[in-house]
């Protein structure tokens, strides 16, 4: 069996939280917090390691010839010496199926289950998702091959590395053992499980450690003297276009923002890790590791990461909201690429890549009371007023889509949609949207604490 979905080598813990890219997880915040109590985004959580013991048993000849060959290969490529060897565990599909799983619940479970109560909360996804379930399950079904940073091994599903594909196998085994490397010089745990949690700043991150393994992957199969005359952008176009597959069968069933979340990750990450290494070489790229992206805006825009560019803070007075006792569930920024990702539920790539590209910062918060529907605020920050006013109308696109219940037409600066028993309601000030959903008499009365 080998990598469904154009074949792609996944992460493990990557895609754990990529699947789920939508707002946010429990006891979010800020890079720079400006919530009360809460530190800046430096303490990891501890992942929990109720695991299973990994089956002991030796790898094939053919495995074991191409796990060496591979790991020579990886450390002359990336430009890093081994710290320690890497192993490799072979697994039949229920022990594969199994462990995705098992990794799923210790690293993100309760996450992505707040997770998914604020993206059916914000409209994004659909009554019932389940993304610990989801997530899980995708990885199963569409990756023959991943890295487990608990487990501090490659783990391959029976079958790969035969005398049948071997340049296909070969290539996947190189690219999850980038990401074991990474692991033993950068500690990637460290990097992708801070909390307080950042979906913004965690998708950057994500991206260049995908783009990272991507690169070297590319660079091997494509010879280094070929890939250096591709031009950037050509990198971009070809790497996305490897997603047709992709987008016809897996993107038929999700969301945009998650299929592109996904995507952004290989496409716009390989993109960026590229452009870091041309300008400053293997050390620059090390040094993402070390200081990496603010925000998927940096990875989208890399000038605004060489001009150290940072998001705007964004936050609404909690206290306003505790006071009429909501409790805040979830909370996190979505950056420009959630934006995007949004965005293409009703508009072409190109539209919704034009309406997200003058992003500024945002917040998005799941507020939760007992007995009552619960209530999302989106609160967005732009860089010029006409920006904020660009995405305000695309915005509003979203609800000519639905089909749903119009209401404010005669006011220019906001308007109202009905979906079923949740109000909608979305007001342009300035260079600041904000986008409130609920039940009726709640998304009235959030609109005039959201807007301070």
């Amino acid at each position: 069996m080998h990598t469904r979905f154009n074949r792609r080598a996944i992460f493990v813990f990557v895609i754990i939280a990529a699947i789920g890219s939508a707002l946010g997880v429990a006891s979010c915040g800020n890079k720079r917090s400006t919530r009360k109590g809460i530190p800046a985004a430096v303490a990891v959580a501890p992942a929990k390691r109720e695991l299973t013991p990994l089956p002991v048993r030796p790898l094939s000849p053919v495995l074991e010839g191409v796990r060496h060959r591979v790991m020579v290969v990886v450390a002359a490529t990336r430009e890093l010496p081994w710290q320690r060897d890497a192993g490799m565990s072979e697994l039949s599909g229920w022990e594969y199926g199994t462990r995705t799983k098992e990794l799923a619940d210790a690293l993100a479970g309760d996450e992505l289950r707040a997770l998914s109560r604020l993206a059916v909360a914000g409209g994004m996804l659909p009554e019932g998702t389940d993304l610990a379930t989801l997530a899980a399950s995708f990885t199963a079904a569409s990756a023959g091959a991943a890295y487990s940073p608990l487990d501090k091994r490659v783990l391959i599903l029976a079958g790969q590395g035969t005398e049948a594909h071997p340049a296909h196998d070969e290539s996947l085994i190189t690219h999850e053992y980038v990401h074991a490397l990474q692991d033993q010089h950068f500690d990637l745990l460290k990097l992708l499980a801070a909390r307080p949690y950042n979906f913004d700043r965690a998708e950057a991150a994500f991206a260049v450690v995908e783009g990272d393994a991507m690169n070297v992957q590319r660079r091997r199969e494509q010879t280094d003297a070929v890939w250096s005359r591709r031009t950037l952008e050509e990198i971009g176009r070809n790497e996305d276009a490897r997603f047709g597959d992709y987008r016809r069968e897996i993107g038929a069933f999700f969301p945009p923002l998650l299929t592109e979340t996904f995507i952004f990750r290989y496409r716009d990450g390989t993109r960026f890790v590229e452009t870091v290494r041309r300008k400053s070489g293997a050390r620059g790229v090390d040094e993402l590791f070390r200081r990496p992206p603010a925000s998927s805006e940096q990875i989208l825009h890399p000038e605004k990461y060489f001009a150290n560019e940072q998001p705007r803070e964004v936050a609404l007075d909690e206290t306003r909201f505790t006071a009429n006792n909501w409790k805040v569930a979830a909370t996190t920024p979505l950056g420009e690429l959630g934006v995007r990702g949004l965005l293409m539920k009703s508009l072409s790539p190109s539209e919704a890549t034009r309406a997200a590209s003058g992003w500024g910062g945002d917040r998005a918060y799941l507020f939760e009371r007992a007995r009552s529907t619960p209530l999302f605020v989106w609160k967005t920050r732009w860089d010029k007023p006409e920006e904020a006013a660009e995405f305000f109308r695309a915005y509003s696109i979203l609800s000519d889509k639905t089909g749903a219940q119009r209401e404010g037409a005669n006011d220019p600066s906001q308007f109202i949609w009905r979906d079923g028993a949740r109000l909608t309601l979305v007001r342009l000030d300035g260079d600041q949207v904000v986008v409130i959903r609920g039940a009726d008499a709640d998304a009235r009365g959030a609109l005039e604490f959201a807007s301070r």
